[in-house]
């Protein structure tokens, strides 16, 4: 072989070598690669085909809309406090540790899929995933009237403050509901915890704004604090059983 077409190849084949390698993991994932057969929710995959029609075309590229304060008297609250005895430390844990998918999997709300931020991917019903983090987007079936009308909702996890011990949610664009959820954890006496559940919302219809958004949020929200008080206030009394 020529000396200098096999000096251009080793050059080549250098400048290959040095360069940075490219990871296909920090590109945004496209809506399109959801894979639909893992989905079996059928408002879940509508809510996803809405957001492509809006133009989105990544998972990054969906927005959120939060409480926005100086609308504040568009928007309606609604709260709701729960005791745990046990711990706050422990109620935390067992607030941001528990898989999602079994954490939000009630008779009502069923979840359907989740896209992490910070991983940029997705898993679905039956992926392994533990604890709840910054930046995922959940995907959420809601069974109201005993499965007669389903209603699909997608929320994005904007801040988890561990000093605080408070998670807050917003609603993603292009869904029925705007605003934000939270969730706080304080002490309580003789070392219990208040859990208090906020949101601040508004609905696209004056019937689901008015009347039927709180009806069900409140029934959503007493299956969620009963799944975190079973958890935290039983491992306590398995605690103080052992010898």
């Amino acid at each position: 072989m020529d000396r200098i077409l096999i000096q251009s190849l080793i050059l080549l084949f250098t400048f290959f070598i040095a360069q940075p390698v490219f990871s296909t993991g920090k590109i945004p994932v496209p809506i399109d690669s959801v894979d639909y057969g893992r989905i079996p929710h059928k408002k879940v995959r509508k809510l996803l085909s809405l957001q492509k029609q809006f133009g989105v075309k990544t998972f990054n590229d969906m927005n959120t809309v939060c409480y926005n304060s100086p609308d504040s008297n568009l928007y309606n609250i609604f709260t709701k406090t729960q005791l745990i005895k046990q711990d706050i430390n422990a109620v935390w844990t067992n607030l941001t540790q528990v898989s999602p998918q079994d954490e939000f999997d009630g008779r009502i709300v069923k979840f359907g899929l989740l896209y992490s931020k910070k991983h940029n991917n997705i898993l679905y019903r039956n992926d392994i995933k533990s604890g709840i983090e910054e930046g995922q987007i959940l995907f959420f079936n809601l069974r109201v009237l005993s499965g007669i009308k389903n209603i699909a909702v997608a929320l994005e996890v904007t801040q988890l403050d561990n000093d605080n011990k408070t998670i807050e949610y917003c609603y993603v664009d292009h869904g029925s509901t705007k605003g934000t959820q939270m969730i706080c954890l304080t002490k309580a006496s003789e070392g219990y915890t208040e859990i208090k559940q906020i949101t601040r919302y508004r609905c696209n219809t004056k019937l689901r704004n008015n009347r039927l958004y709180s009806f069900f949020h409140e029934r959503i929200v007493n299956e969620l604090f009963k799944n975190i008080k079973d958890k935290s206030e039983i491992s306590n009394a398995k605690a103080l059983t052992i010898p």
